[in-house]
């Protein structure tokens, strides 16, 4: 066979593989999958600012590596996708440790040791590389000058493996070390990297006996928190059933969570709820590989009859775990990155059967502020405004036959149409437009029905609804009590309702 080799340039190449989009928290994500499959306990971060010599070490307690096993790791693609992994292993490509680290810096220093082993050192310079003109491959084995300093903390392990970033250009290009804007941007990368690795890898770090992220120290004040997204600490949080769905010899596991409604929760566990992204962005499915977070919120393209589906405000309560294996990259299509997944046809459309009854009942929830969606309603629940489709048209009418509207439009007698304009006047003119914007940008700052009302004003307007229904309020029926209780403004104020007028 007539052929011959046609090996890539080295700097073309190296220069290439730092294309692949990685962001600061999915390049470092990225390499902590390294130390994880290396069996690290420990992992410590260190980003340190200094205008456009700043750098940033990712240290582990894990197995280490030989000097030839290092210098084999250190090949883009060491490693087939297709070759077999062991279970816990989170690569796939053999090229993430150079592409999430190049992605970032222009230098890479990785120093590795063994227990058997004393360290070893290599290092891609892009810079070196492109000066050489040669088109080879010169895998250097020191670091940078002054580099020593910063390899220095694993040669006080048995163990372990130190990755070192140097020529931050992604990142530091033309900062200024002593600008306060340039350094503050700098560290506001750092809290939302913390906030993204409690969120990826928050099943490790769940039990600090199976791993440790240390972020610029090694003090419990500097752990990274993990943040579950299915808020399971919740008593309100309503687990689904778990479904497995086969797939040849693999199976996907799913289960949905329904998040409790905003007025179930207190300030601070709304925000904590919401994760780093906020509540719209984390609605959907969260796909795990081996524990790992891949994809965090998102309804992975699927669709119901023609409507894709899409990150909706009704819909932001519904949460989807599905885990998969490393068996399982190929038919789900993992990135380079591992942030992306697309689900095999014949497992996409049991995902969207299932799916589809966790967002039905998440929309129910979030449609009656977490009171009504997990009880079959009666129908002494009185809802004061109905939607209606009028000549094609969404509409809001006030319901006519509300105990309450039906018994001041009784009293009117002649003067009822009177009422009936200036309902007439509300209905045409409901803001439904700065409504819809107004929950869409501030969703948190919505109140319920009488939410900032004192105990006596709740007192007050439900003397007024009695008084309207029965007349006499001096000993109303505990039917007429419970009724009034049963109306959606005093849905949650009924303690205070039996309180005082079943004392009366």
């Amino acid at each position: 066979m007539d052929f011959e080799i046609s090996p890539p340039s080295a700097a073309a190449m190296l220069e290439s593989l730092r294309a692949y989009g990685y962001s600061l928290n999915s390049a470092i994500a990225d390499l902590i999958d390294n130390s994880i499959t290396a069996k690290a306990k420990n992992i410590w971060i260190t980003l340190r600012w200094a205008g456009e010599d700043s750098w940033i070490i990712i240290r582990d307690d894990g197995t280490g590596m030989s000097e030839e096993q290092l210098s084999k790791a250190m090949v883009a693609g060491s490693q087939s996708p297709l070759d077999q992994r062991e279970q816990h292993d989170l690569g796939r490509f053999g090229l993430g440790l150079k592409t999430a680290s190049l992605s970032l810096a222009r230098s890479l220093t990785v120093g590795s040791r063994t227990r058997n082993s004393s360290l070893a050192i290599r290092r891609w310079d892009l810079d070196y590389i492109a000066e050489q003109q040669t088109n080879e491959w010169r895998l250097l084995k020191s670091g940078r000058t002054n580099s020593g300093e910063k390899l220095a903390g694993i040669e006080n392990q048995e163990s372990g493996t130190v990755v070192l970033l140097e020529n931050l250009d992604k990142l530091c290009a033309g900062t200024v070390a002593n600008s306060p804007a340039h350094r503050d941007e700098f560290y506001h990368q750092i809290d939302s990297l913390r906030d993204h690795l409690g969120m990826i890898f928050h099943r490790f770090l769940a039990t600090s006996s199976r791993l440790n992220i240390y972020v610029n120290g090694e003090t419990e004040a500097h752990l990274v928190k993990p943040w579950d997204p299915f808020f399971s600490k919740h008593k309100a949080t309503e687990p689904k059933p778990v479904t497995r769905i086969p797939f040849g010899e693999t199976v996907t596991t799913v289960q949905g969570f329904i998040l409790p409604h905003k007025d179930m929760l207190t300030q601070q566990e709304y925000e904590e709820a919401g994760g780093p992204l906020g509540w719209n962005a984390h609605q959907g499915f969260y796909v795990y590989r081996g524990d790992r977070l891949l994809v965090s919120g998102s309804w992975l393209g699927l669709r119901e009859g023609i409507s894709k589906w899409r990150a909706e405000e009704h819909y932001k309560l519904a949460r989807i775990r599905v885990d998969i294996t490393n068996e399982m990259d190929s038919d789900w299509k993992i990135d380079v990155k591992k942030s992306l997944a697309t689900p095999p046809q014949n497992v996409a459309l049991a995902l969207v059967r299932y799916a589809s009854q966790v967002r039905a009942e998440a929309r129910e929830i979030f449609a009656h502020r977490g009171k009504y969606g997990k009880r079959t309603r009666t129908e002494k629940v009185g809802k004061v405004w109905l939607a209606k489709q009028i000549r094609g048209q969404n509409t809001y009418r006030l319901d006519r036959d509300h105990p309450v509207i039906r018994s001041f439009l009784e009293r009117l007698g002649g003067r009822r149409k009177e009422a009936e304009a200036i309902f007439k006047l509300i209905e045409e003119t409901v803001p439904v437009e700065q409504i819809w914007l107004d929950s869409a940008e501030s969703p948190e700052m919505r109140s319920s029905p009488f939410g900032s009302a004192s105990d006596q004003e709740v007192i007050d307007a439900a003397r007024t609804f009695l008084q309207m229904l029965q007349g006499d309020v001096s000993s109303p029926s505990t039917d007429l009590i419970d009724e009034i209780c049963e109306l959606e403004c005093f849905a949650d104020h009924k303690d205070i309702i039996y309180a005082h007028f079943g004392a009366v």
